[in-house]
This record gives C-alpha cells, structure tokens and sequence, in this order.
C-alpha cells in the first residue's frame, strides 16, 4: 500500500510539472482565448491581422504546406490551420476563428476533408479534445526557440509559432509509383452532412470577402481520379478555383524520395514544392501583399531564421 501511494505522489508531481512546461511552451498573444483554444487553434498565436491567407484541412496540409517558405520567397504571410483526421466541421470552426482575429483574404481548402465522413469519426472528437488540452506535446518544438534565443543570449523570448502550423518532418519512405489518377468514369460520392458543411463554407466566405480555393496536394493512397471528377462538378457549381496537384503530376513529385510514409504524405521536400506553387499562384492571382519590407512584420524574419537553422535542406 505503500507502495502504490507513492507512485500515486510521484505521478500526480509529474503531471504538475509536465502541465507548468506546457504553460511555458504555449505560444500566446491573444488572451480573449483560453489556453485551451490556443492550443487546439494555432493560428491564435499570431498578431491580430497579420495573415493573409490560410491553408485548412488534415494532415496532408500540416505535411504538404510551410508557411515559412513562402514568406522567405513571397513575403506572403500565410498559415496551416490543420490537424489530423480533421472533418469538415473542423474546417468551418478554423475559419470562423482566423475570421475572427485575422481576416483572411484567401482560404485554400484541402478537398480530402471533404470525402471524410464524419458518422466514421466520432471517437476522434474526445480523442482530439484530450491531445489538444496537452500543451507540451502539442508545442514540444518550441524548445528549440528557446534554447536558440538562450544559447545567443536573447533576453527577448517571445512565444511565437515558428513553424505556423506546418509540421517539419524530413525522414523519407519512399512509395512505388502506381497510377493513381487513371482515367475513371466513377464519381466518389459525398456525404450530404458535409455537402450542407461545405454550402454553409462557401457562404461564410462570400460574406467576409474570403475567396475560397479548393486544392488537392499530392497523395498517392487517400486520392483517385473519382474524387477528383466530383470536386469538378463542386467547383463548376460553386464558381470556385480547383487546384488538383495529382492530375499529371505538375510539381514532379518525387514518390521515392519526397513522401514520408510511402506515398500517404509528403515529407519536408515535397513540401517545399507544394509551397512555392502556392506562393506562386498567390502571386499570378495578386491576392496578397509583400510584407518583407514591412516592419510589422520583422517577428516572420526572426521566424525564419530559426526555421531554416531547425530545417535540413
């Protein structure tokens, strides 16, 4: 019995100590927030109005997108609002958030949420609440930052995003290339809960000036021509931009050297592929502004430069 009471003491001091890091570690500016909400939306971390467009959707953003390689190419301040197994749901709460705080000119939306029926997903709701309540392992990487500000003697320490939602991972598994996005007559259908979800999308970002674009990044095992037939006739009946990075591989993504799960996700190399043709349309299109030069944005410069020191290349 004695035993077990102290490793009842000896746990229950631990998960005060875990819980008085994961305070340090959480990156906040804006306190009408909860650290709870920050936690789960990381785009609270930024200063109010400062991002211009975001990127929504599962882990196939947070795998694929990098804001900060856009900034150091576009000066476009971009953000991922992603998190694993997301549902649409989850992709209309993120903009009503960003909305809320940064008014976002452009959300690019992930289109692989949209085939995700949430009926298949309701243990991932208590599921997602309890990892998103645990602040270490949500910012575990903000270590880094402040061991690099310490080690250089940055009395400074501000708690910001380094990373804006993008999830740094360069390990490589490399996938045998089959063909994927062969022709089909299929249409995959979609779920008519997320139909009602994606019209209730569309109409929030009609009302608040946010032009909506629908993009497919690379993914040799979620994707298929099916799907890609469907998010046609959504585009064609909505009026929007469909970006498909499947049909006729455009970026010449390498699948043995740039996913990092066999053709499920694309690791850091493919990413920064992704990246820049986002960087780029928002460039053709003359969506966003340049603020490299601006200095309101000088803490996406600081951000950069840990980012690249933390990023193989």
């Amino acid at each position: 019995m004695k035993n077990v009471l102290k490793s009842f003491v000896f746990l229950l001091i631990l998960f005060i100590l875990v819980e008085l890091i994961s305070y340090a570690l959480v990156p906040y500016h804006n306190l009408k927030y909860s650290l709870y909400e920050i936690s789960k939306y990381e785009i609270l971390t930024e200063e109010k109005d400062t991002v211009d467009s975001i990127f929504v959707g599962d882990s196939l953003i947070y795998s694929a997108f990098s804001p900060m390689e856009v900034w150091n190419n576009y000066g476009f301040t971009t953000f991922a609002c992603a998190n694993s197994a997301q549902l649409l749901e989850d992709a209309y709460n993120y903009l009503e958030i960003a909305n809320d705080t940064q008014h976002p000119k452009v959300m690019f939306l992930e289109t692989n949420v949209i085939f995700r029926n949430p009926k298949n997903k309701v243990w991932y709701y208590d599921y997602k609440n309890i990892m998103s309540s645990l602040y270490i392992i949500n910012y575990h990487n903000n270590w880094k930052k402040f061991m690099f500000n310490f080690l250089n003697n940055d009395t400074k320490f501000s708690k910001v995003n380094v990373y804006k939602g993008f999830k740094y991972i360069n390990k490589t598994q490399s996938a045998k290339y089959r063909d994927y996005m062969k022709y089909s007559e299929k249409v995959t259908e979609i779920p008519k809960s997320n139909l009602d979800m994606f019209d209730k999308i569309v109409k929030y970002c009609n009302q608040n000036n946010i032009k909506l674009v629908l993009v497919s990044t690379p993914n040799m095992k979620a994707w298929s021509y099916s799907k890609h037939a469907r998010i046609l006739n959504l585009k064609d009946e909505y009026g929007l931009d469909f970006i498909d990075l499947n049909i006729d591989n455009p970026l010449g993504i390498d699948w043995k050297t740039e996913t990092r799960d066999k053709g499920n996700h694309l690791n850091y190399y493919g990413a920064v592929k992704v990246s820049n043709f986002i960087g780029e349309y928002l460039k053709t299109n003359n969506l966003v502004k340049d603020h490299r030069n601006d200095k309101k944005y000088e803490s996406w410069n600081e951000s950069y430069e840990i980012y690249s020191k933390s990023v193989i290349k």
